[in-house]
């Protein structure tokens, strides 16, 4: 792919912690970073991570009288957002070492101070926001905690000073307009790819029998876990030989079809394989969420050619064409999960249709490769030429 016009800056990269680790951020600053780095339009990428002898002074100025605000004030701490602005600031001016760039940081959690001349351009890339997270009802204590409000006001800050906000989806989009105050042509979505290390070239060739139901989170209660327990056990009951293939979660009560597969690790090889023998060989991933950011789960099923059942909150109607590549059902319903089970075991063909429409879907909308493009031009578009 074509790299940024000479006259454009390289981007500089910032991740929460190493830029590199296929867990940092599930994976998004590897897959993000990697595909500028293919377009040679990444000078580099730090992290904003403090040295580990700060952590125990933030622990401590967290102090609370229960284990959950205690959590909470040190999630929201603003002496730890000063340190990671700090560490983020520094690596990015000795990567830079005077040279012009562009800043693209993942998340809102630091902000870059001045380092030399400073970024031509600065730049943001997000899969949901404080506003959001507080929205959903059950993450935050106490939402108008002092700690709270004060991290709301340091997000818009940030965003105020950045010149452009990419985000997952248009869900989160509308957010950053109508929550923050962001002018439309400033927030551009994107959308995502997945965190993929090698695509599949082609839908693999899978069994239809027995019906295999695949789950990868390693949050059960919030991606739905629970009622896709009840509405799989519905399932046995016309398909008593299907199959849950549970990833991610330590393993629960057992139960008849159920295997709990646990935690796989995705920065191996045996973890890669070990995930890709599991897309290759289900039938249908599900993954119901009440809240979901964006759904990497949703798109690695895609790359493999799997229907998918998700919910219909979230930016998961725009992952999934419903009907299409698959199915959307509301959050916490086992019922109408059971009956979207059923729909799909009930007709092979049609659930093989929706694979193929998303596989194509995935690769049209869905990579890394086609997400830095959207990043590259806009950034291209909006970088000042030097002395204009």
């Amino acid at each position: 792919m074509p790299a940024l016009p000479k006259e454009t800056p390289p981007i500089v990269g910032i991740a929460l912690k190493d830029p590199w680790d296929r867990l940092t951020q599930s994976g998004t600053s590897y897959h993000l970073f990697a595909a500028l780095e293919r377009r040679e339009s990444l000078l580099g990428a730090v992290s904003a991570l403090p040295p580990p002898m700060f952590e125990t002074t933030v622990k401590l100025t967290s102090i609370a009288p229960t284990r959950r605000r205690w959590v909470e004030r040190y999630e929201y701490n603003r002496l730890r957002r000063a340190l990671r602005s700090r560490a983020a600031t520094r690596r990015v001016s000795r990567l830079a070492d005077g040279r012009p760039y562009v800043s693209l940081q993942i998340g809102a959690w630091y902000s870059i101070g001045a380092t030399g001349s400073g970024p031509r351009l600065r730049a943001s890339f997000h899969d949901a926001n404080l506003a959001l997270f507080l929205r959903e009802g059950s993450f935050i204590e106490d939402p108008s905690a002092h700690h709270i409000r004060r991290e709301l006001a340091a997000e818009r800050h940030l965003f105020d000073r950045l010149d452009v906000i990419f985000t997952r989806s248009n869900w989160l989009r509308q957010s950053f307009i109508e929550d923050f105050e962001q002018h439309p042509e400033k927030v551009v979505t994107t959308w995502s790819g997945a965190n993929v290390k090698a695509l599949p070239e082609s839908i693999p060739e899978r069994p239809t029998s027995p019906v295999r139901i695949l789950f990868v989170g390693y949050d059960f209660e919030r991606k739905g876990g629970a009622f896709l327990l009840k509405a799989f056990a519905e399932l046995r009951q016309s398909h008593p030989d299907a199959e849950l293939w549970i990833v991610g979660p330590e393993p629960g009560d057992p139960a008849p079809g159920v295997r709990w597969h646990g935690v796989v690790n995705r920065r191996s090889e045996e973890g890669d394989r070990t995930m890709a023998w599991l897309h290759r060989n289900a039938t249908i991933l599900v993954m119901t969420s009440r809240y979901e950011p964006f759904g990497n789960a949703l798109l690695e099923a895609m790359a493999y050619g799997l229907p998918c059942i998700g919910s219909t909150v979230c930016a998961m109607p725009e992952i999934i064409d419903a009907d299409r590549t698959g199915l959307l059902v509301p959050p916490e319903d086992a019922a109408a999960l059971a009956h979207a089970l059923r729909e799909l075991a009930d007709n092979p063909e049609r659930a093989r249709a929706m694979g193929e429409v998303g596989f194509r879907r995935l690769h049209e909308h869905f990579t890394w490769d086609v997400v830095t493009r959207r990043i590259a031009t806009e950034i291209e578009a909006r970088t000042p030429l030097p002395g204009s």
